[in-house]
């Protein structure tokens, strides 16, 4: 296989479309989300919501950066260190980046979220700052540290996943200071069971990544109805907000209700997910096709812009919409393109070059002699 895995990148790119969507249907017509509206349409309960669920595209997000951060540090087997501190510089930086230009939309644009609320009834539109905007200072502080230390932002609401990144990237170099497989799978179940009892359950993707790594490497992934895998999957993250309820399924304990943000299942679903693309070679033709490739190499700079965008641009667009659904229906598209077309831009001036950045910033640590001794050959 490839060593980049560009069919994973593929899969990252649709969650990241997915997310995009979610948040266009938070803002513009919460009735068709679960999650943000209880009793919502019942088109919101079907299986075809999975394809606007942003909160089960996060758990495919997390148990793809459990399995590729695995495989990229055991290929790289740099010390610890050297991996944390490229890992904190990849997300905090681009994050910054978002946060700042949150900041200068909010501030043109400083009661459109408000407004469009009013219109619509949406709640998520109420995660942002309004009216007063802090100041660009502020949107620093919450782009490099911030987002780690409080698990949130109101410049850009996403932000929130950056620290579950952090810390699961960091428990995957910690696995992969160990050369025997067994360990780091020791590691990896070790971890979702005291992540399970914490009922932190967006933590539990990142070892399933590594678990699903480990076998993959092996070569023991089972071959066997990867595309059945990928439907239950899909099935499961289609379920949001009451939909136990709804379904007359309410009597499930608690990590299997998916209004607790999809609780346990929303990890099992995306650990589905990832092994039906892993196995099917359907799939694996598809997304490492150019549009799979387009999409991956996207996704980043489309997941961090977009938000800004829709409390501002997008939300102020929509007020002169009014509820006319052709004009709506229309919005979304546009403004979909306006994304793809912004991330693509950012994604070749300014992520690629700085990527390079980074590469060059980890030559250079490599040359440091604090942590030379491979702790890998010693921890195996």
């Amino acid at each position: 296989m490839n060593p980049r895995l560009d069919h994973l990148d593929g899969l990252r790119g649709v969650a990241a479309v997915a997310v995009v969507i979610f948040h266009l249907m938070s803002a513009l017509v919460p009735w068709l989300v679960a999650e943000q509206q209880p009793g919502a349409h019942w088109l919101a309960y079907t299986p075809f919501a999975v394809l606007w669920n942003g909160t089960f595209a996060v758990s495919v997000f997390f148990v793809l950066s459990g399995f590729v951060v695995t495989n990229a540090t055991l290929r790289k087997s740099d010390p610890i260190w050297i991996d944390v501190v490229i890992r904190y510089l990849r997300l905090a930086i681009p994050a910054t980046a978002s946060t700042l230009v949150a900041w200068l939309l909010l501030s043109l644009f400083p009661t459109s979220a408000t407004d469009l609320a009013a219109l619509t009834g949406s709640r998520w539109l109420g995660w942002t700052y309004q009216e007063t905007i802090p100041g660009p200072a502020a949107a620093i502080y919450n782009g490099m540290a911030g987002i780690f230390l409080t698990g949130g932002s109101f410049f850009n609401n996403v932000l929130w996943t950056m620290r579950p990144e952090l810390l699961g990237s960091i428990l995957c170099f910690a696995a992969c200071a160990f050369t025997s497989s067994r360990s780091r799978l020791a590691i990896a179940i070790g971890s979702a069971v005291i992540f399970i009892a914490l009922r932190r359950y967006d933590y539990v993707c990142f070892p399933l990544g590594i678990v699903l790594r480990e076998a993959w490497a092996a070569g023991r992934l089972p071959s066997a109805l990867p595309i059945s895998a990928l439907l239950l999957g899909l099935l499961i993250g289609s379920q949001s907000g009451d939909a136990a309820r709804q379904l007359g399924l309410d009597w499930l304990p608690e990590p299997l209700n998916p209004e607790k943000k999809g609780g346990l299942l929303y990890p099992l679903g995306a650990m589905l997910v990832v092994y039906g693309c892993l196995r099917s070679g359907l799939l694996v033709t598809w997304l490492s096709g150019r549009s799979g490739r387009f999409l991956g190499a996207i996704s980043f700079p489309l997941y961090l812009i977009h938000v800004p965008l829709i409390y501002t641009v997008v939300a102020e667009a929509a007020l002169r919409a009014g509820r006319h659904a052709p004009l709506l229906a229309c919005l979304v598209a546009g403004s979909l393109l306006l994304m793809v077309a912004i991330a693509y831009a950012a994604e070749r001036w300014l992520e690629r070059p700085f990527l390079g950045l980074l590469g060059r910033l980890r030559r250079r640590l490599r040359t440091i002699p604090i942590g030379r001794r491979d702790m890998r050959g010693a921890a195996g």
